[in-house]
């Protein structure tokens, strides 16, 4: 949650955990393909939780939140050029130029691009959302293949739905919903849970994630994004032992007022 696609690294920022179909070119749908225009500004909001609950162990929360304002700088340059203003809570803030080649599925930061990873952002990302017909309606479905780790799930499988769509305002809602084995970008092979006071360094395996959430979007850009993510995990250490549990991450992200965004 990041401004979060555009940001660097946002939620890896965190110590618990640190902290897709293959990449597939941009909807043509108009509710999903951004029109960035010279002098446009996006603001965001986000936020992330992680948390871990196992027997034996008090339960380990981590969160980070913060604010994302994006200016068009250059609408013309292909891909269009972003200046983004950030700030994590508790962190100093930052700034720097965003660029979104590949209709939004690669990320270049100050120049340095990388797949667009990130479980939410500023604009739709085909890397993780997939590329639906031209024409959308409410009803329909496809799937993704995410075919690597990403920011809040492993590489898996995905079903995308159209909840709402009113063609006249290009404004869509669609859920997510997806399963997965193995790590996800960023996990750390070692935690610390504490019990009675003492903290344990131990070693977490990942098992099988679920995710589930709801984002809208109009004209491409995100207005408001919920997803959960929940997976199975075996902790180790040599004074815990073996303890199954479970981690949930959730990620929530709204767009701020045109007037807030500054």
């Amino acid at each position: 949650m990041k401004p979060t696609h555009i940001l660097p690294a946002l939620f890896s920022l965190l110590s618990l955990p640190a902290a897709a179909g293959g990449a597939t070119p941009l909807a043509a749908a108009p509710a999903l393909s951004p029109a960035f225009h010279a002098g446009d500004t996006f603001g965001t909001v986000f936020s992330r939780t992680i948390a871990i609950q196992a027997p034996g162990v008090d339960d380990a929360v981590h969160r980070v939140s913060g604010t994302a304002t994006y200016r068009v700088i250059d609408a013309v340059a292909i891909p269009p050029r972003l200046h983004i203003d950030y700030h994590y809570d508790g962190r100093p803030a930052g700034s720097g130029t965003v660029e979104l080649p590949d209709g939004g599925a690669t990320n270049c930061f100050d120049g340095k691009c990388a797949p667009n990873t990130d479980a939410s952002g500023l604009a739709y990302d085909p890397l993780l959302w997939g590329r639906p017909s031209p024409t959308l309606r409410v009803g329909q479905r496809w799937t993704v293949t995410i075919a690597a780790p990403w920011e809040l799930g492993p590489a898996g499988r995905q079903t995308v739905t159209v909840v709402a769509f009113d063609p006249a305002s290009h404004l869509v809602t669609l859920e997510r919903e997806g399963s997965g084995n193995g790590p996800w970008l960023g996990d750390a092979p070692q935690l610390t849970l504490t019990r009675g006071g003492r903290s344990y360094k131990v070693t977490r395996r990942a098992g099988r994630a679920h995710w589930h959430g709801r984002t809208t979007f109009q004209d491409g850009i995100v207005l408001s994004d919920e997803l959960i993510s929940v997976r199975e995990v075996t902790l180790e250490s040599a004074e815990l032992g073996r303890i199954e549990g479970v981690e949930r991450q959730y990620i929530l992200l709204d767009a701020t007022p045109r007037e807030a965004a500054h």
